[in-house]
C-alpha cells in the first residue's frame, strides 16, 4: 500500500530532475563566467555562502525562479536569456526520437 504522503516508493523531484539540474548548473556556470564573476563573488553579492551557489551549479540543489532572478540580477544578466539557454541545452540533451 502506498502512503499518501510518500514512502519507500516515493521518488523525490530532485532525483527525477537530476540530469536537468546538472544542465541548469552548467548553464549558470557559463553565464557567470561570461559575466566575468567568480562563484564566491556572486555568492557574496547574494549574501550566501559560496557552498550554496556551488551546490546549485553542480546540480545537487534545486533552484526556484526567485533565486534564478536574484542570481541573474547580481551578474547583470537577463534571467530570460538564462532560461532560453537552458531550454536549448535541455533540447540538445534529450534523446532523439527514432
Amino acid at each position: 500500500m502506498t502512503s499518501r504522503h510518500g514512502g519507500a516508493d516515493r521518488v523525490s523531484t530532485k532525483t527525477k530532475l537530476a540530469d536537468e539540474l546538472l544542465i541548469l548548473g552548467q548553464v549558470l556556470v557559463r553565464a557567470r563566467e561570461r559575466a566575468g564573476f567568480k562563484q564566491a563573488d556572486v555568492a557574496a553579492r547574494l549574501g550566501l555562502p559560496a557552498s550554496h551557489l556551488s551546490k546549485i551549479e553542480n546540480g545537487t540543489r534545486r533552484l526556484d525562479v526567485i533565486e534564478l532572478m536574484q542570481i541573474a540580477e547580481v551578474m547583470n544578466v537577463d534571467a530570460a536569456e538564462i532560461v532560453r539557454e537552458l531550454e536549448r541545452a535541455l533540447k540538445a540533451s534529450s534523446p532523439k526520437p527514432r
